[in-house]
């Protein structure tokens, strides 16, 4: 007659139910109609939404509104899908607010490309030999530690630059930071300060711009640099803000010298969008994390003509 739970699993200690789980269970496995069809669908908005107030990581695999919960990975599953939706889901993700989503991976064949790029609304259509090119770069960066199963927006841009003509907006040619301890305070309990430079070029077109700018980390002051280098031709990127900044390690045996990829998710206020870099250096991988992140946002939504174009 009663359940104790609460949303999206969180409580004291431990043995509260997902309250979001047990709504989907009673409404479309018992046949109870606990909620209207309505409130069922915003389920998936409402436990993003819960994580994003309480500055907490969405669990992409808690079941019916986790952004695993309806993915497919393996070749075979996404020509399924292809053919028929929902060949391997329990239940239409449309009804608890998701949807199904194709993971690009070393296991994907194909047909998992243009299923991609479908799923995103991408209007990039390729030929099976491109496709075959395409699957090909995505294994080979795979195997240097990159993964687009999170970063749709960096998998869209080397299908972009796997094909004949594309140019890209701009180029970051060139990167410098400089990175000082310094001690601020004096006594036993004296403080130190970190202090990133970072200085970059940047070229449009034919015109080059070389900017720098400090930051509280690299990364901070690598990301400003960059703007600030782009902010002529592009000056809308100045809405653009990180949301997300994660560094994972890929071969932890390495230690000090393991190879790490770093995974950002951006917005504009309006969108949002993730992309990925990986290197054996933490800096070049979120350089290259952060080029993808504005590159992205000039292709789709940026309305500024760079220098003689």
């Amino acid at each position: 007659t009663q359940v104790q739970a609460c949303l999206n699993g969180w409580g004291e200690r431990c043995g509260n139910a997902n309250i979001i789980s047990v709504i989907a269970n009673l409404k479309l496995k018992f046949g109870m109609d606990v909620v209207s069809d309505e409130q069922l669908a915003s389920l998936t908005a409402v436990a993003r939404f819960a994580s994003e107030v309480a500055n907490l990581p969405a669990n992409a695999q808690q079941p019916y509104v986790g952004s695993a919960a309806f993915a497919h990975k393996a070749g075979l599953h996404a020509a399924a899908i292809a053919k028929a939706a929902g060949s391997y889901t329990h239940i239409d993700p449309a009804l608890v607010g998701n949807s199904e989503r194709v993971l690009i991976s070393e296991l994907s064949g194909r047909r998992s490309i243009t299923a991609k790029l479908r799923e995103q609304g991408t209007d990039i259509e390729l030929t099976d030999e491109q496709a075959r090119s395409v699957l090909a770069k995505v294994k080979q960066y795979e195997a240097r530690g990159f993964q687009y199963e999170s970063a749709e927006a960096s998998f869209e841009l080397l299908v972009r630059r796997s094909l004949d003509g594309y140019v890209p907006p701009f180029d970051l040619e060139d990167f410098l930071i400089v990175e000082r301890r310094r001690h601020i305070a004096e006594g036993d309990d004296g403080q130190n300060e970190m202090q990133a430079e970072a200085m970059v070029k940047v070229r449009v077109g034919d015109h080059v711009t070389q900017t720098a700018a400090d930051g509280n980390g690299p990364v901070s002051a690598l990301d400003a640099a960059v703007r600030k280098g782009l902010a002529e031709s592009f000056p809308e990127l100045a809405k653009i803000h990180l949301v997300d900044y994660k560094v994972r390690i890929i071969n932890p045996a390495g230690g000090a010298d393991a190879a790490v990829r770093t995974l950002i998710e951006s917005s504009d206020g309006t969108h949002v969008w993730r992309t990925v870099g990986a290197s054996t250096d933490v800096i070049e991988a979120s350089w290259i994390a952060l080029q993808d992140a504005y590159e992205f946002w000039v292709l789709h939504w940026g309305h500024e003509s760079p220098p003689g174009s």
